[in-house]
C-alpha cells in the first residue's frame, strides 16, 4: 500500500510517498517547518503540501510524526517546538482520509524495526540524537509508549542534583546542551585542541544519562540515530563507550549498540508505516 509520511522537524519538514511493502520512498519533497512566526500559519502549509500530494497520487491514508509530547489518543501535549498545545492534527484533514499522528520517535523506532537494523530485534530501545533527545521502547510485540503516552523523553525536564555535605546545588535541562544542535554547535569549533576536549566530556556526560535510561527500561538492544551520531564516528565511538561505562549490571555492559541504517529518512519512512 501507498502511503503519505510526514515528517514534521524543529527546522524542516518532509513529506514523501511511502510503500509501507519495501519502506521505499517513491516521491518526497522538503519545506521549511517555521516560515512564519505564527504555528498556526506552519501548520497550515504543513497541512496543504501534503493535501496536494494526497491528491496528485490518489492517496487516502496519511501518517504524521509530531516532535512534542503526544498523549495514547493523538492530541498534542505541550509546545517544545511548535504552538499547538492540545491539538489533534487529524482534525484539520478531509473525513474521508484515515490519518494518525504520533511522537516523531516512535516513527524513528517504527522505521527501524521494519526496514532497518532493528528488523529481527523483539526487545530494544531507538535513542534519538536530534532537535532533543528523545527514546522509544519496542517489547511484547508493540511500541510501548506509556500510561498516558509520553513514554518518549529522558532528557527534557530540569534535574537538580544537590551535595549536601559540600552545600552545592547544580540544575540543568540535559537537553539544551548534548542535543544534536548543541553538538552541531560544537563540531563547527574550529580549535581542534578545544573541541575534542568539549566532546569527551559532552560524550560521558549524554553517555551516562543514556546508561540511566538503559538501567532503568533494560531493553536487549540499543539502535542511536540522528545525523550527528550517524556522521561523526569520533563521537559515536566514545559515546558508545561511556554509556557501556556506565551502565551498572557487567553482562548489560556488553548490550549490542548499533547506529541508525535509514539515516535521515527514519522519520519519514517510519510515519508512512504507521498503518502497518
Amino acid at each position: 500500500m501507498k502511503t503519505i509520511g510526514v515528517d514534521i522537524g524543529g527546522t524542516k519538514t518532509a513529506i514523501g510517498i511511502i510503500n509501507d511493502k519495501n519502506g521505499k520512498i517513491l516521491e518526497k519533497i522538503i519545506i521549511p517547518s517555521k516560515k512564519y512566526k505564527d504555528d498556526k500559519q506552519n501548520l497550515k502549509i504543513i497541512i496543504n503540501h501534503t493535501l496536494d500530494l494526497l491528491h496528485k497520487n490518489n492517496i487516502k491514508h496519511v501518517g504524521i510524526g509530531v516532535p512534542e509530547l503526544i498523549n495514547n489518543r493523538g492530541i498534542i501535549k505541550g509546545n517544545y517546538n511548535f504552538n499547538w498545545h492540545n491539538k489533534n492534527l487529524v482534525d484539520f484533514f478531509p473525513k474521508n482520509l484515515k490519518v494518525i499522528v504520533d511522537s516523531d520517535v516512535r516513527c524513528h523506532l517504527r522505521a527501524e524495526k521494519y526496514f532497518g537494523v532493528a528488523k529481527n530485534y523483539t526487545n530494544f530501545a531507538y535513542i534519538n540524537i536530534g532537535t532533543g533527545l528523545s527514546y522509544a521502547q519496542f517489547k511484547d510485540k508493540k511500541i510501548y509508549s506509556g500510561a498516558k503516552g509520553y513514554a518518549i523523553h529522558f532528557a527534557s525536564s530540569k534535574i537538580s542534583l544537590y551535595d549536601w555535605k559540600k552545600n552545592k546545588k547544580i540544575s540543568l535541562i540535559p537537553e539544551e546542551y548534548y542535543s544534536g544542535k548543541q553538538l552541531i554547535k560544537i563540531l563547527s569549533i574550529t580549535n581542534n585542541i578545544k573541541k575534542k576536549k568539549i566532546l569527551n566530556n559532552v560524550a560521558e556526560s549524554l553517555g551516562s544519562l543514556i546508561a540511566a535510561l538503559i538501567n532503568s527500561i533494560d531493553p536487549d538492544k540499543l539502535v542511536l540515530g540522528g545525523g550527528v551520531i550517524i556522521n561523526n564516528i569520533y563521537f559515536s565511538k566514545i559515546l558508545i563507550a561511556n554509556i557501556r561505562k556506565f551502565i551498572l549490571a557487567n553482562d548489560v555492559k556488553k548490550i549490542i549498540i548499533k547506529k541508525s541504517q535509514l539515516t535521515d529518512n527514519t522519520g519519514l519512512v517510519g510515519a508512512g508505516l504507521l498503518f502497518k
